[in-house]
């Protein structure tokens, strides 16, 4: 996965959790607010990844070479 996918893919990612927040009128100073914005952050990213593990999707963004290559059938 190349950097920008993933920075794209996490940039959306917040402001679709951002979203949800703000429609159950809630914020990230609650227990609940903060829970809630991890759900939707993580669906999105398994959404969009599939059953890739979130790790890799940093360590394309870190510029790592090993990024993706473990989930590449051979």
């Amino acid at each position: 996965m190349e950097r920008k996918k993933a920075e794209h893919i996490l940039l959306e990612a917040d402001e679709i959790a951002g979203l949800v927040l703000n429609g159950f009128d809630m914020t990230m100073d609650t227990d609940a607010g903060r829970a809630l914005y991890d759900r939707a952050f993580t669906r999105y990213i398994h959404n969009e990844m599939g059953d890739v593990p979130v790790g890799e999707l940093y360590d394309a963004l870190n510029g790592s070479p090993e990024a993706f290559t473990a989930t590449t059938p051979q």
